[in-house]
């Protein structure tokens, strides 16, 4: 290799810890999105009832409610990497009880359940520590590609997740795949482990840190997203109620293929499959957005257009079409995601990005769980699943078009390009 080719891929690179940042990030999302397939499954199996599977999303998405604010302060005050490692391990033990559970041939619902709640309470107290170290680790000019690596690692893993746990289903039952996502937490420990450069929250790094109560520093948060930056609450507000659209579909996803669309556990794997291929594609197509368009703007159109994708599913019956389609609507919402990541990242203060993370995180959230439910709800009464994905696309779609009046399509968070 040539020493031009070398210097090359040495431009390229976003540096060692970052690597194992990404790499970490990547290895326990294999594991996430293997239980996301397996355990919805395994309820609908045990019960066949929609409104039980659906149960599954809203308990993971519940401790977003009330863990996000202190998972934020926790962030700004901590060391970021041992928050991480912490976090690593706590999934690991939780993710082994469960299958030891699922291994002893358990037929009971409530263990699957509790699982998935106390899995769900450590990612809100892991999630704005790991958003906030990005920014340590890459230059400012880097943040779209360490954001778009970041969503397109884990569209990989989601990519092989369901694939993976489809045929571990199949070949050795829902406990061979609960025990691999064990698995991958403890690989991801390790590797954040193995991030040398310490991630300190400016406020961690005097020399006397000023303690204030936990009220006092979720305040600071409100005030900065709801008077001085309102891009931020805009995209908030939008995206908790594109949210509330799509997870109407999302957490009966698995029941209307199976139950509407006869699909098999290896087919439902392969339409989880292309939505994560989708999502590696959005991911792709991130930094060159970034060049071009603010960051709010990129939000604002995605919604519009995923809005629009979802209600295309309703004409679709094959795998192919559905699974195309699935795709697309994945990697808009990737494109959106990692779009919102900048905007937060480039307009936040950083000694509060751990908080505000977490705050707008939970205002975005909070309609999951009720969404989940929902659904389940209104399919068990009305028996239609085409009239549900309506109101859940038209509800997006409306969102999207209502925010084109909002201070989130504005130019804030774009690109400097003196520093490009």
């Amino acid at each position: 290799m040539s020493t031009d080719v070398r210097a090359a891929l040495a431009k390229r690179r976003l540096g060692t810890p970052y690597e194992l940042l990404l790499f970490a990030f990547v290895v326990s999302g294999l594991g996430n999105w293997i239980y996301r397939l397996a355990l919805p499954l395994m309820v609908f199996e045990l019960t066949g009832s929609a409104l039980n599977t659906a149960v599954v999303y809203a308990l993971e998405y519940a401790p977003l409610l009330f863990l996000s604010l202190p998972g934020g302060v926790i962030a700004d005050r901590l060391e970021r990497r041992r928050i991480l490692v912490v976090g690593d391990l706590a999934a690991t033990v939780l993710a082994g009880i469960l299958a030891l559970v699922v291994t002893s041939g358990s037929s009971s619902v409530l263990p699957v359940y509790l699982a998935a709640f106390l899995l769900a309470c450590v990612e809100p107290l892991y999630y704005p520590a790991f958003q906030g170290m990005v920014p340590d680790l890459v230059r400012d000019e880097e943040l779209e590609r360490a954001n778009a690596w970041m969503q397109m690692g884990d569209n990989v893993m989601s990519l092989a997740g369901p694939a993976v746990a489809g045929v571990l289903v199949a070949a050795v039952g829902y406990e061979g795949a609960i025990w691999a996502d064990a698995g991958t937490f403890a690989v991801s420990a390790l590797a954040v482990v193995a991030v040398r450069t310490r991630s300190l929250p400016p406020a961690a790094q005097l020399t006397e840190p000023v303690r204030r109560d936990l009220r006092a520093e979720v305040r600071d948060a409100l005030v900065h997203i709801v008077r001085d930056n309102r891009p931020l609450l805009s995209g908030a507000v939008l995206f908790a109620l594109a949210n509330l659209g799509t997870w109407l579909v999302q957490a009966n996803l698995v029941y209307y293929l199976s139950d509407y669309r006869a699909m098999s556990p290896a087919l439902i794997g392969v339409v989880f499959a292309a939505q994560g291929a989708g999502a590696v594609l959005g991911a792709a197509v991130c930094p060159w957005l970034g060049r071009r368009f603010a960051p709010g703007r990129v939000v604002v159109a995605g919604t519009v257009l995923a809005g629009a994708g979802i209600v295309l599913l309703i004409p679709l019956r094959g795998v192919v079409g559905i699974s195309l389609l699935w795709a697309l609507v994945y990697g808009i919402g990737t494109v959106n995601m990692v779009s919102w990541f900048v905007l937060r990242q480039r307009t936040v203060p950083a000694q509060m990005l751990g908080r505000v993370v977490a705050t707008t995180r939970m205002i975005a959230f909070m309609s999951i769980p009720v969404a989940s439910v929902l659904g389940g709800v209104l399919e068990q009464r009305w028996h239609n699943m085409y009239l549900i994905i309506a109101i859940a696309g038209g509800l997006r779609l409306l969102v999207g078009l209502g925010a084109v009046l909002s201070p989130l399509n504005s130019s804030a968070g774009r690109r400097d390009p003196a520093g490009s």
